[in-house]
């Protein structure tokens, strides 16, 4: 099993790890391969999240490497580990984890996610990454976050620059239900100009009704930081100075 070279790279960690597995079989022989590189101070199994959670210490902060016979169950392992053990960091394993399954694991509070088909040597180094505060995953998954995170940045940059600062009033109004006629009279413009702006809007954010031009503008803002009911000019509006 090549574990006397895994063991020469990989220093002791006083750290309880647990084994999470449906599989009787699975979980014993991965119990017995990182208990016996005698890297970490306790290896435990465990039938389920739940399992563990009711018969484990709280004291500690374990890493968990939970394994998964199917991509819908793996996700709400993930999600019940955030509940019932928010300390533990989870590794999920998977016969072929695929990109989605990766970011909606991550997105669930999981640490990282593995292959059944990589090597003991990259099962322990990913353990090892995690017990030192890393994340773990593969490069496609990384590249993936980091174009969401472009795009989302990018998207919210041309969101606030495509408005003009009183078609953000408007949209603000908008999304406090206010009617064309009442937008008019709280920004003291005619009724007319009023659903002009409302038109521009529509077309700018590529919607077709107030409902998703609301829904528009909390995304952008955040639901915590609703439009004020003050006067629309004293309103602070992202983007907008």
């Amino acid at each position: 099993m090549h574990q006397g070279g895994v063991h020469s790279q990989v220093r002791r960690y006083l750290v309880k790890l647990a084994v999470v597995s449906p599989r009787v079989l699975i979980r014993k022989a991965l119990c017995s391969l990182l208990a016996g590189s005698g890297t970490w101070s306790d290896v435990i199994e465990s039938g389920s999240v739940l399992e563990l959670s009711c018969a484990g210490d709280r004291t500690q902060s374990p890493i968990l490497i939970i394994h998964t016979t199917d991509v819908g169950s793996g996700i709400a392992s993930a999600r019940e580990l955030r509940n019932l053990l928010p300390e533990a960091r989870a590794l999920m394993l998977v016969d072929d984890p695929d990109e989605d399954f990766a970011m909606q694991t991550l997105e669930a509070g999981a640490w990282g996610c593995l292959s059944t088909t990589d090597s003991p040597q990259v099962l322990m180094k990913a353990v090892a990454k995690v017990a030192e505060g890393e994340r773990w995953f593969g490069h496609r998954v990384t590249n993936a976050v980091i174009d969401r995170l472009i795009a989302g940045r990018e998207a919210n940059r041309t969101f606030a620059e495509n408005l003009t600062p009183r078609e953000w009033e408007v949209l603000a109004l908008i999304a406090q239900g206010y009617s064309d006629k009442e937008v008019a009279k709280s920004l003291f413009i005619s009724t007319e100009t009023a659903r002009s702006h409302v038109k521009s809007i529509y077309k700018k954010l590529k919607v077709s009704t107030r409902r998703a031009a609301a829904v528009c503008y909390f995304k952008r803002v955040g639901p915590e930081h609703p439009p004020s009911g003050t006067v629309p000019g004293a309103i602070s509006l992202p983007g907008v100075s």
